[in-house]
């Protein structure tokens, strides 16, 4: 029989395996080598683009502060021009930027090319916004007081040629409006695709992620205003009696006596606006109203509880809401139903910071019958001469009953705004900041009676309405009860810590300091004595 050997074919086995192995790990380092020379390559290439790109640094810088210092001088022509350079600067990294197009595959760094191509894209609509927004106020440079526009019209040499230009011309504005908010709105949807927290806190003291972070939100708010702003533009024209005289209700709140919306209402007037010309056609104080009120309305709980002397409700009081829209409603309710109500358009709200503010502008004016008006500090309160001397015509001790002293308010206003209209050219723009500060920050508050331009002066936030919201939000109300002027020298403090406890539960505590400095006023009525700082009767609602 034949015999069959045995062949063992174990280290053939171990050496076809070992071969196997090996060329797979030479693959293995093969491929580790060329990602490492793709990553060393793309890490070269961005480097160089990089490098590239930082060339454009300083140019941009540079026109970039020459636009601030243009806009903070209120030069047209020098805006004009910075933006046409920064547009240049801009155009010029977008096609730098667009060549290196490979960055955008590279891990990582495409997100930061992408970044830089949603900021380069925002800001070259930005810069389109801006061009169109000189446009468009460039024909009222010399009414705004903006200087370097030779285009800009002379619409005569008074204030008030020049206000009556600019509102029966306002409908010119209106179109640019819409191409204007479609820039913002391009530029508010590409910087809101950056995300700031992908980048560090600060880099050689420059903060990059706040700066990121208020680029965009300043942006939002943008885009924002000029939505809102559209529909209070439309009406402003008619506000301001361009098609036919508009007579509104003026209502003077005394912020010495604060009440919820703004403060104590002390005296009234009815103004005709007539193409821009503002006349003043009454003023009475307050209690004369009340006079003519004959019916005995009950007084309201929270007058019943803290101030417990009034039993009535007195339409002097009726603005305990802090919506001044719902006050007014109320309030003007009642107006309507007096003997000698006249019919107006609305009602406007104002304060002493409105006063202040003008005559800051104007300087000290007289008002005959009742002596000089100004700005200056008067030592007595601390306070403005014109509050000072305010607060004496109608609150001060007379051995004699004086009638209807509040009155002054309309003489006094009839003198503000002669003063104003007549002003030169010079006064213009700080007239006008005057004005808008005293909007921005709710000296001037509007309620009018036709639901379009209310619904339009609410879109711009010049309502004071109180609005609906579903996050986290803070109101403090204020009234005071007292009847003193005490918010005079009342200094207020508040101060909010937050809390985040493991759980995720949020503790918010606020605290509210009061503080009044000075010594209190002589209130002894056989004194004679002003009282402005007497004892503090606060109604606080948070």
């Amino acid at each position: 029989m034949e015999t069959i050997e045995k062949i063992s074919i174990e280290n053939e086995d171990k050496e076809i395996t070992s071969v196997h192995k090996s060329r797979k790990l030479l693959v293995f380092l093969g491929g580790l080598g060329i990602i490492i020379l793709l990553l060393a390559a793309g890490t070269g290439f961005a480097y160089l683009s990089v490098k590239s790109l930082l060339v454009e640094k300083d140019p941009l810088e540079r026109d970039a502060n020459s636009l601030k210092l243009a806009v903070k001088e209120q030069n047209l022509e020098k805006i004009k021009a910075s933006t046409k350079d920064l547009e240049s600067d801009l155009g010029r990294l977008q096609q730098k930027v667009g060549n290196y197009r490979l960055l955008g595959s590279l891990p990582i760094v495409k997100n930061y090319y992408n970044d830089a191509n949603h900021a380069i894209t925002a800001g070259m609509s930005g810069l389109k916004a801006g061009n169109l927004v000189v446009e468009a106020i460039s024909p009222y440079a010399d009414i705004l007081g903006l200087g370097g526009d030779k285009n800009s019209s002379g619409s005569g040499k008074t204030t008030l040629d020049r206000v009556t230009f600019m509102v029966t011309t306002l409908d010119k504005i209106r179109p640019q409006l819409d191409k204007i908010g479609f820039e913002l709105e391009t530029a508010r949807k590409e910087m809101d695709q950056i995300d700031p927290n992908r980048y560090p806190e600060e880099l050689k003291g420059f903060k990059i992620r706040q700066n990121l972070s208020l680029g965009i939100s300043t942006l939002d708010q943008a885009s924002s205003l000029i939505t809102d702003a559209k529909p209070f533009i439309e009406v402003l024209p008619d506000l301001m009696g361009v098609n036919s005289p508009k007579f509104y209700f003026v209502l003077f709140q005394n912020d010495a006596e604060l009440r919820p919306t703004g403060g104590f209402m002390t005296a009234y007037g009815i103004l005709k606006v007539d193409k821009g010309k503002i006349t003043p056609v009454l003023s009475e104080d307050i209690y004369s109203l009340d006079n003519a009120f004959n019916k005995k309305l009950p007084a309201p709980d929270p007058i019943k509880k803290f101030h417990k002397d009034v039993p009535y409700y007195y339409l002097r009081d009726m603005n305990l809401s802090p919506d001044f829209a719902v006050s007014m409603q109320e309030f003007m309710g009642y107006y309507k139903q007096l003997p000698i109500a006249q019919k107006v358009d609305g009602v406007i709200g104002v304060d002493t910071k409105l006063l202040v503010g003008l005559l800051k502008v104007l300087g000290s004016i007289g008002v005959p019958e009742w002596g000089n008006f100004s700005a200056e500090n008067d030592k007595r309160c601390d306070c403005p001469q014109v509050v000072y001397r305010l607060e004496e015509i109608a609150d001060k001790p007379v051995s004699t009953m004086k009638t209807a002293r509040k009155a002054v308010i309309g003489p006094l206003m009839h003198s503000i705004l002669a003063n104003a209209f007549n002003s030169p050219k010079s006064k213009m723009a700080e007239l006008f900041n005057v004005g808008l500060t005293a909007i921005q920050e709710k000296h001037v508050l509007f309620y009018l009676f036709d639901e379009k331009s209310q619904k339009a002066v609410e879109a711009f936030n010049l309502a004071g309405r109180v609005r609906n919201y579903d996050g986290d939000y803070q109101l403090l109300v204020d009234t005071n009860f007292a009847g003193a002027k005490s918010n005079l020298f009342i200094n207020q403090k508040i101060e909010e810590k937050f809390e985040l406890a493991a759980d995720g539960t949020v503790t918010k505590t606020i605290n509210v300091t009061y503080n009044n400095p000075f010594k209190a006023s002589d209130c002894g009525l056989l004194s004679g004595g002003l009282c402005l700082n007497g004892q503090y009767r606060d109604w606080i609602r948070l």
